[in-house]
């Protein structure tokens, strides 16, 4: 088996401060509920608006039937706060905040917010020792996923109504000392719970269309990790109009990886965008598009000479730096 980068530490998903004007840093969150309800949390330390970098936080909610719901706010370094030891981030009043395997995020935009408390069901992992995916002249880039998967329990708040919520959520950490733009030309991710698996993959794109892929997988069986490594293949195939972006994306992704006892294979269908964003142009005039897509799945995993294959539905994001 290929070994697992195991040495994963609280402090990488502390704060990684640079001194560089391009310097950026965020940490995701999201969640799938029970009653249908899901959620996306995005909070930058630091991250580009306009010409000025500002810390902000983006707080999606994503109804059973019906669009998006949207609260997003910038504020102050004065008034925000973070560890240079573990996750332990605030913004005013919001914050995201680990206690040991028990992640408390509390924030609220206008009238959206939530309160939720994740548990981690997997260790976390990072693909390189350092959590650097990039480390060279053009400069850093780096990425920790803490919760791999998480059960998830609280509430969400939405124009007043307060909902009680329980699920499964994850929870990964990006930054670098120049805008990502610098180094790739846009990203995929995913992840898939199974009952009885958990897969996280994902892959950056290179500035030249027809040199590889970079991807990476990761998979764990029941509370196990079993496989993590950027040693797979990734094809991205069927493309298809997204007529309001007019960008041409790839619907079916195949990855395949393996070691000398195991080999595992996934497929996943693009079965409809569900959001689609635009940010304005960067100042090298480069415009990020940003998709969120509900997919099928199906996986195949051998181990030791033994069989198991599952599927179902998840999300994943196809994101377009250039």
């Amino acid at each position: 088996m290929d070994k697992i980068v195991s040495n994963y530490q609280d402090k990488d998903d502390a704060v990684h401060p640079f001194d560089s004007p391009d310097y950026y840093e965020w940490w995701y969150l999201d969640a799938m509920f029970d009653n249908g309800y899901s959620c996306a949390l995005s909070c930058f330390w630091r991250t580009r608006y306009l010409d000025i970098h500002v810390p902000l936080i983006i707080v999606d909610i994503y109804p059973p039937e019906g669009e998006r719901i949207r609260g997003a706010e910038g504020f102050d370094y004065k008034d925000c706060h973070a560890s240079l030891e573990k996750c332990d981030v605030a913004w005013k009043t919001n914050y995201v905040r680990q206690e040991g395997n028990k992640y408390n995020v509390s924030l609220r935009v206008g009238n959206v917010g939530v309160e939720l408390t994740y548990r981690r069901k997997l260790p976390g992992w990072k693909w390189t020792a350092d959590g650097l995916l990039k480390n060279d002249a053009e400069g850093k880039q780096g990425w920790t996923n803490a919760l791999p998967r998480a059960s998830v329990t609280g509430k969400l708040f939405i124009d007043g109504q307060t909902i009680p919520v329980k699920g499964e959520g994850y929870h990964d950490h990006n930054w670098g000392d120049v805008e990502m733009s610098h180094s790739f030309a846009g990203w995929g991710w995913g992840r898939m719970f199974d009952p009885k698996y958990t897969f996280v993959y994902g892959w950056f794109m290179p500035f030249k269309k027809d040199d590889p892929l970079i991807p990476s997988l990761y998979v764990a069986r029941g509370s196990e990790p079993i496989f993590a490594s950027p040693g797979v293949k990734c094809t991205l195939s069927r493309e298809v109009l997204h007529e309001e972006s007019g960008n041409s994306i790839p619907t079916e992704i195949v990855i395949t990886g393996g070691s000398k006892d195991m080999d595992i294979y996934c497929h996943l269908d693009v079965v409809k965008v569900l959001d689609y964003m635009k940010t304005d142009a960067d100042p090298g005039g480069f415009t990020t598009n940003y998709y969120r897509r509900l997919n099928k799945y199906d996986a195949r995993i051998k181990i030791d000479g033994k069989k198991d294959e599952v599927s179902g539905e998840a999300f994943n994001e196809y994101v377009l730096l250039r």
